[in-house]
């Protein structure tokens, strides 16, 4: 069971009985499409997670459907088939505006062909060449569109406007910063250590964590690591769940100091791509490319830089996996939005034992980066790991807005103050 720490707090503005069924019913159906369009995680990107639900007079739900993947039916279709002759004056509810990227317009000419009544959109496209497309594509057919929350704000509406942002936060905060959004993930002790004083690591976390874990690689197109946690752990990366779609991996080292036989340079199923200094190790580099592993040259090596590289290859997600020597300037760099931090019930002391985070600059506990959107769960075993989920920047609609012409992202932090992300 989950527990939130940090509430969203929006005016309510009363309506008459009817008017606020409907609206509840309009909110329960764009939570759904966006339970559903989380399915697809990891396997749409550089598309958008899509979902959409169908629901007659009344409010029985009649279809759903997901994308599962690109080039995959859409969602819209897959409902409609889905509810078949029920489909016609039904509600479709989508978690976000449609996006034909290829211009085929095929999610809306469905809606219209199966002569559906009403559209609610959660959020419109943060795309700008197709944000207001369908809406207005769909308006000229004589279809009613509504988005949620553009005329009536409450917290239902509020809550389900925000799992349509959480759904596709790495396409929201792609779009509006031109970095993919980072998620750092870590195991640490109760007394705050990744590893012994010798190194050795395996395993602080449960096996019920080390499953989460997979399932986190699997809903992100890479995975990163320094070049630490190649010598010491020699790690595979893989997304060992069975769900078919295997992340990037990501090693980052300025000197290439790796070793020559390593459980990444085997590309036989996974990619691995090596981000290093320009002229470093020309003779490793060769061997590398020898080995089919990618090798990509930067004049400064820092986590931005990469990250914008990854930005423009359309990167949406990355998980960082690395050690403190790594999570430090990825953070100080502000390229790190979420925490997922694995805490198990152990203590392993050391002076020298490595930490989850490396230097910072900081002298003063008031410096300190306070982080938002605390969630918490535990992971059970026969003692309890516990899950922390936190926020390193704000994903909340109060600080999220999309309109027909512009994004805005307000990213709210204790440290850097309000940063406004703006994109025309």
């Amino acid at each position: 069971m989950a527990f939130c720490l940090r509430s969203i707090c929006s005016p309510i503005v009363c309506r008459t009985n009817d008017n606020n069924k409907s609206y509840a019913i309009d909110a329960t159906n764009i939570r759904r499409a966006a339970e559903i369009a989380d399915k697809s995680a990891g396997f749409t990107s550089p598309h958008p997670n899509f979902g959409c639900v169908l629901a007659i007079p009344g409010g029985r739900v009649v279809g759903e459907g997901y994308l599962y993947a690109q080039g995959t039916k859409s969602a819209e279709v897959q409902a409609l088939e889905a509810a078949g002759e029920l489909s016609k004056r039904a509600t479709a509810y989508l978690n976000m505006e449609p996006g034909d990227c290829h211009g085929d317009h095929t999610a809306v000419s469905a809606l219209i062909k199966a002569g559906i009544e009403r559209v609610v959109i959660g959020i419109r496209h943060p795309l700008q060449h197709l944000r207001g497309q369908a809406i207005w594509a769909l308006r000229g057919e004589g279809v009613q569109v509504d988005v949620l929350g553009e005329n009536l704000h409450n917290k239902n509406i509020e809550e389900a406007i925000k799992s349509c942002l959480m759904v596709n936060a790495p396409l929201l905060f792609r779009a509006a910063s031109r970095v993919p959004f980072s998620v750092l993930k870590y195991a640490m002790t109760l007394d705050g250590k990744i590893a012994s004083s010798s190194g050795h690591a395996s395993w602080i976390s449960s096996k019920q964590s080390r499953s989460r874990v997979f399932e986190l690689r699997g809903r992100t197109d890479a995975v990163i690591v320094g070049g630490n946690t190649v010598r010491r752990d020699n790690p595979r990366l893989t997304a060992r769940h069975g769900g078919g779609h295997f992340p990037v991996r990501i090693v980052m080292s300025q000197t290439l100091n790796l070793p020559e036989v390593a459980n990444l340079w085997d590309v036989s199923e996974v990619p691995t791509i090596v981000v290093t200094q320009r002229g470093a190790k020309k003779s490793f580099q060769r061997l590398l490319a020898s080995k089919g592993v990618e090798v990509v040259e930067f004049d400064h090596l820092n986590p931005r830089d990469v990250m914008e590289y990854f930005h423009d290859r359309g990167y949406l997600s990355i998980l960082w996996e690395c050690g403190g020597t790594l999570s430090a300037p990825a953070i100080s760099s502000g390229v790190i939005h979420k925490v997922c931090a694995f805490v198990a019930p152990k203590m392993i002391g050391g002076k020298n034992a490595p930490t989850p985070v490396g230097e910072l600059g900081m002298v003063e506990m008031s410096q300190a980066l306070e982080l938002i959107d605390v969630c918490y769960e535990q992971v059970r075993r026969v003692s309890y790991d516990v899950l922390f989920l936190v926020s390193y920047f704000s994903c909340s609609p109060v600080n999220l807005r999309i309109n027909q012409t512009d994004i805005e992202i307000y990213l709210c932090h204790k440290h850097f103050g309000w940063l406004k992300c703006h994109q025309h």
